[in-house]
C-alpha cells in the first residue's frame, strides 16, 4: 500500500528535523524520512557543538542570514524544550602580528555586518579569560554571545516536536527512487512506497544521490572529513572559554572548547576524502589534533583522553548553502550544510517553511500545539539519580557511574515515541556508555537490557 502525504522531508539530520518540526505547526501530512535506523545518525552526529552567532560566516550570505536566525530562535525556544546552552563566548586567538592583522580586518567587517558585542582584546584579556593558554597571544576577538549546545539532544528535540503533534517518522527507509507523474512524488523505499505533493531534500551526504534520483545535477558532493578527540572531564578545569584559530580562506582551523557534559574538545581537522562513508580516525589526524593541543593548551596533555571520533561534512563544489527551490515541479533542495547547520537549523527550517508555505503552497497554522521536553544531559545540571523529589527506585540504580545514567533514564528513552533503535543511539539520548571507560564496566548490562526493551517495544 502506497501512503499519501503532502510534503515528504527526506533526511533525519539536525536540518531535516528543525524543518519537519516547523512544518508541524500547519495542517499539512508531514512524513520526515531516514535512510538510517535512527534520526541524527549521520552529518549530525559529529560536529562541535557550537552554538555560532554568525559573526564568522561570510557577511551578506544567505549562511550568515540563517546562521544568525538560527542562534536567535535556538535562544528564545531551546529552553521550552530542556535543551541546554552555555553562553561561553568565544576567542578567536592570533599569535604573531600578520595574525593579528587580520583580526582587526575581521573585526571592522563583524562591526559594520552588525555584531556590535565583539571586541578586539590584548593579551591580558586572553589570558584573564583563558589562564592556562599557552603563552604568547598577542590579540582576539572576544565573541560573548557564542556557547556550548547538546548536538545529540537537538535533533531529537526537534523531532520529538514534529512527531507529537503530527508528523509520520519512517526509518531504515532510503529513497531508492523518485518519479513525478500525475502532479505528484512517486518516491520508493524498502519499507514501502508513497506519494507527496512536495519533496524537500535535506539527505546530508546523499543529498546529490537523492537529486540525481529525481534527475537534478545541479551539484556535485565534496564531503570532508574532520577528527576530534575529546579529554576527560578532569581536564574541564583548564578551559572555560571556546578558543578559536584565525581562519583562512578555506579552513576554519582547529578549535578547543568546553562541551556541555563536562569534557573538552578538540577539532576538527579538515580532509577531503572520496567516499563519503569514511568515518576513521587515523593516525595521522590524531597526531595532528594533538600537536594542537600542546600547542594551544600544554596542560591539556596531562589529562587522559576519553574518546575520539569522526564527522563528516557534506560539502559541495562550492562554499555556500545550496538552497534551491524548484518551485514548479515542487521539489526544494536543502543540501551542502556544512559546519554550521547546528547552529543554522532553526534558521533554516524558518526560510524553507516560507518558500513553502509562501510559493507552494498554502495551510492554516494549528491552533494548539503538544509541547515536548527532552531530559537535560548537561553536566552541570541535577541529573535524577541526586532528585531526592523522584520517588521511583529507578532513578536511584546507576548503570553508567561514568555517566551518572540511571536505569530509569535508559528506560524512560526505550519508551519515547521516538525510541532509540540502536545502542549508538541510546548513547545519544541518555550518555550511557559515552564516559571514561567507554562502556567497559556497563556495556554488557546496557547491551541486555536495549535488546530486552526493543524486543518489548515490538509486540
Amino acid at each position: 500500500m502506497t501512503e499519501r502525504c503532502d510534503i515528504a522531508i527526506i533526511g533525519a539530520g539536525v536540518v531535516g528535523c528543525a524543518i519537519a518540526r516547523e512544518l508541524s505547526r500547519y495542517q499539512l501530512r508531514t512524513m520526515l524520512i531516514e535512510a538510517r535506523s535512527d534520526l541524527g545518525d549521520g552529518v549530525s552526529k559529529g560536529n562541535s557543538a557550537v552554538l555560532s552567532t554568525g559573526a564568522d560566516t561570510p557577511f551578506g550570505t544567505l549562511e550568515c542570514q540563517l546562521v544568525t536566525r538560527g542562534h536567535q530562535r535556538y535562544l528564545a525556544e531551546a529552553p521550552e524544550m530542556g535543551l541546554p546552552f552555555l553562553p561561553l563566548g568565544s576567542l578567536t586567538v592570533a599569535w604573531n602580528g600578520s595574525e593579528r592583522a587580520i583580526l582587526q580586518t575581521m573585526q571592522n567587517e563583524i562591526l559594520a555586518a552588525g555584531f556590535h558585542g565583539s571586541a578586539l582584546v590584548g593579551a591580558d584579556e586572553i589570558y584573564r579569560r583563558a589562564p592556562h593558554l599557552a603563552p604568547g597571544a598577542v590579540a582576539a576577538i572576544w565573541e560573548p554571545d557564542e556557547g556550548i549546545v547538546d548536538p545529540f539532544s537537538t535533533p531529537y528535540a526537534y523531532a520529538l516536536d514534529a512527531v507529537s503533534n503530527g508528523v509520520a517518522f519512517r526509518s531504515d527507509s532510503p529513497v531508492t527512487r523518485a518519479e513525478r507523474r500525475d502532479g505528484l512524488w512517486h518516491l520508493q523505499t524498502p519499507h514501502g512506497d508513497l506519494t507527496a505533493d512536495i519533496v524537500i531534500n535535506c539527505g546530508g551526504l546523499g543529498a546529490a544521490r537523492v537529486e540525481a534520483l529525481a534527475g537534478y545535477a545541479d551539484f556535485v558532493m565534496r564531503p570532508r572529513r574532520g577528527q576530534f578527540i575529546v579529554f576527560d572531564k578532569s581536564a574541564h578545569a583548564l578551559l572555560d572559554v571556546i578558543v578559536k584559530p584565525v581562519p583562512t580562506p578555506t579552513y576554519r582551523g582547529i578549535l578547543m572548547t568546553p562541551t556541555v557534559f563536562g569534557n573538552v574538545l578538540v577539532g576538527p581537522t579538515s580532509e577531503e576524502i572520496d567516499d563519503p562513508e569514511d568515518w576513521r580516525v587515523t593516525r595521522e589526524g590524531l597526531d595532528m589534533l594533538l600537536a594542537a593541543s600542546r600547542r594551544l593548551l600544554p596542560k591539556l596533555l596531562e589529562h587522559e583522553i576519553t574518546a575520539t571520533y569522526c564527522g563528516v561534512r557534506p560539502g559541495t563544489e562550492r562554499p555556500e548553502y545550496r538552497i534551491i527551490p524548484r518551485k514548479s515541479e515542487n521539489w526544494l533542495t536543502v543540501a551542502g550544510i556544512r559546519s554550521t547547520g547546528l547552529s543554522a537549523s532553526l534558521g533554516i527550517a524558518e526560510h524553507i517553511a516560507g518558500i513553502v508555505l509562501g510559493e507552494m503552497t498554502s495551510a492554516a497554522r494549528k491552533t494548539e500545539m503538544t509541547a515536548i521536553r527532552v531530559p537535560s544531559l548537561c553536566a552541570g545540571d541535577k541529573r535524577p539519580w541526586r532528585d531526592d523529589a523522584i520517588a521511583d527506585s529507578a532513578y536511584r540504580e546507576i548503570l553508567c557511574h561514568c555517566e551518572g545514567t540511571t536505569l530509569g533514564e535508559v528506560r524512560d528513552a526505550m519508551a519515547s515515541p521516538l525510541a532509540p533503535r540502536s545502542l549508538k543511539a541510546l548513547k545519544r539520548r541518555t550518555r550511557v556508555m559515552f564516559g571514561r571507560c567507554q562502556g567497559f564496566f556497563c556495556g554488557a548490562r546496557v547491551q541486555a537490557l536495549f535488546e530486552q526493551l526493543s524486543a518489548a517495544n515490538t509486540k
